[in-house]
């Protein structure tokens, strides 16, 4: 068997062509960004994409932090509230038990003409049958 001598030429490296954006390309042509920028500026044509992403990512974060706002402010003001009500509750639980008590009641009580007895009352012994007999 005979050997090859003759050698093949190493291929080139496939370089991947970078595909146009239509939407950078659209934009470049209705609204001229390389006669806003310059022919040789191509700086912004070529990082709008960024550019918008970033803007995007500003817009959301804006937004997350004004909600996140609205929320704490709602929170204390329903703090706020909740206290008064625990307030309201206490002093009305602690006027409940003070009404409760035999002083109060008669107070409230004499005004219809009944009167609080002095004697203390007496006691009824009743003695049964069954203990006196064997």
């Amino acid at each position: 068997m005979a050997q090859n001598t003759y050698k093949t030429p190493p291929k080139a490296p496939v370089v991947k062509k970078k595909r146009e954006n239509r939407l950078l390309n659209y934009l470049n042509q209705t609204i001229g960004f390389e006669r806003l920028f310059g022919e040789d500026n191509p700086w912004p044509i070529k990082h709008l994409g960024r550019i918008l992403w970033v803007s995007f990512l500003l817009i959301l974060y804006i937004g997350f932090n004004h909600n996140a706002e609205r929320l704490i402010r709602n929170i204390q003001r329903v703090k706020a509230i909740v206290d008064e009500k625990r307030a309201e509750y206490t002093t009305l639980q602690a006027d409940f038990k003070k009404s409760g008590k035999q002083s109060e009641i008669s107070k409230h009580v004499i005004a219809t003409g009944l009167e609080e007895p002095v004697t203390p009352p007496l006691k009824i012994v009743v003695k049964s049958e069954k203990a006196t007999q064997p």
